[in-house]
This record gives C-alpha cells, sequence and structure tokens, in this order.
C-alpha cells in the first residue's frame, strides 16, 4: 500500500514522470547485467534522454517520489533482512556486530559521546568580580 507521502508526490507528476521514477528504481535493483541504459528507460517513457536527465537531477518532485518508491521497494525486504540477522545472532559464533545492530534497533544500546572543556585561564576570584562590578557600576553611574 503507498504511503500518504508517495500518493501526494504522485499528484504532482504526469503519468511518463511516474512510469519513469518506476523503472528508475526497479533497474537500480537488477543485477549488474540486466539492467537498462538511461536512453533505453527514456524510450520507453516516450521521452528524451535530455528530458528523463532533467527529471532526474533538477525535478525536486520527481527525485522524492522517486526516492519514496525506492523505500517502497525496500521494504519489501525487511522480514529477509531480520531473518539474516537473526541467524548470524543465533549462530555457532554470534556475530558481535549483529547483535549491535539489533539492540541499537530496539532502542537498547545507543553511541554516546560526552566531551568535557575545562578552561582555567578565565576563572576569576570572588574579589575580582566584585571590582569588576563596582566598574560597570561606576561606568553606569556617569
Amino acid at each position: 500500500m503507498a504511503s500518504k507521502k508517495l500518493k501526494e508526490l504522485e499528484a504532482k507528476l504526469t503519468l511518463p514522470q511516474q512510469k519513469a521514477a518506476f523503472l528508475l528504481v526497479e533497474n537500480d535493483l537488477r543485477d549488474g547485467g540486466d539492467k537498462k541504459t538511461q536512453e533505453q528507460i527514456a524510450d520507453e517513457v516516450g521521452v528524451t534522454y535530455k528530458t528523463l536527465w532533467s527529471w532526474r537531477k533538477q525535478n525536486r518532485n520527481f527525485i522524492d517520489y522517486k526516492n519514496e518508491l525506492a523505500d517502497d521497494f525496500f521494504a519489501e525486504y525487511r522480514s529477509g533482512v531480520y531473518g539474516q540477522l537473526m541467524k548470524l545472532i543465533n549462530s555457532n559464533q554470534p556475530s558481535v556486530k549483529a547483535i549491535s545492530l539489533y539492540l541499537q534497533r530496539y532502542g537498547l544500546l545507543t553511541q554516546k559521546t560526552q566531551i568535557e572543556t575545562v578552561d582555567n585561564s578565565s576563572a576569576r576570584s570572588n574579589e575580582d568580580l566584585a571590582r569588576e562590578l563596582e566598574e560597570l557600576d561606576d561606568l553606569l553611574g556617569d
């Protein structure tokens, strides 16, 4: 089922643009030898290579639509990816990376970096601060 965002973007494109985006995503997911050229895709859609290039590089709605389509295509493989991940976790020699990915996926492991900076060059005593306040009061009083 198409997402709301995908439908909104689809409404902003012509039918040839929608077809081109679909063919481009489908082509990107093919193995190396089966891939079509950009010229072949343009011919199949009924536009010139230059038009297809313009859509791919300059049309924000087309680019976003193509990316949403790619996400939909890719989502189909999620259960298979999870299955492979579980095989790596449950193997005789569990993969530490697989376990880490699993824990990150469920928010049980986060990367945290803490940086502490100590700057003693500007340390001032209470007397220094009191003197600076008096100087400011004198300036304001003038």
